[in-house]
């Protein structure tokens, strides 16, 4: 009767094993599973810096036990936040900016930003319904930010929104080569 007690609680005492485990094996293997990914994809676009990929993916924690398609959300998710912060940003600087230039410089970025979150929204309304303008949405993104740089370059003052301009597109570019992954993936 022992014996049997011991032999049906075995199933048991491997499941809460396994059940403590789990996280750490699954958090192992969603970081192994993200530095592969960002090795391809600096591979595939040497714009992508990886350890910009890594850092930015290894913080999210869906990123840690999700497949391609979860980190592609992931990404394109990440850079509509950039863009909206960064808008919230700009207002915040053309509260206090003194120069017409500076304002004129800001406001050609709040308006290249509100393009930015809209073309973002449009990207993971496009993605989840499987059309194909994904590339050209994050396209006009990255377009985007050209046109906030080309702003500050015309003016004295450098850049007042250089490290957001990069961080916007180090996420587009690699939301562009995960949906490119994911569609070549698809096709195979």
């Amino acid at each position: 009767m022992a014996a049997q007690s011991l032999v049906s609680a075995l199933p048991l005492v491997f499941l809460v094993f396994v059940s403590v485990q789990t996280p750490q094996v699954a958090d192992a293997h969603g970081i192994t599973y993200i530095n592969k990914i960002c090795q391809r994809a600096v591979r595939s676009n040497s714009n992508i810096k990886v350890d910009f990929c890594v850092t930015t993916l290894q913080a999210v924690p869906e990123s840690h036990t999700t497949e391609l398609g979860g980190l592609l959300k992931i990404t394109a998710g990440l850079a509509l936040q950039n863009a909206s912060r960064t808008t919230d940003f700009i207002k915040k600087l053309d509260s206090v900016a003194c120069e017409d230039l500076t304002k004129e410089q800001l406001n050609t970025c709040l308006n290249a930003y509100n393009a930015a979150v809209s073309a973002l929204q449009g990207t993971s309304q496009a993605y989840a319904a499987n059309t194909y303008d994904v590339e050209a949405k994050l396209g006009s993104v990255q377009d985007v930010a050209a046109q906030c740089e080309k702003a500050f370059q015309n003016g004295n003052n450098g850049s007042l929104l250089a490290e957001e301009i990069t961080n916007l597109r180090q996420l587009v570019t690699l939301t562009q080569t995960l949906h490119r992954f994911v569609t070549k993936h698809m096709k195979h």
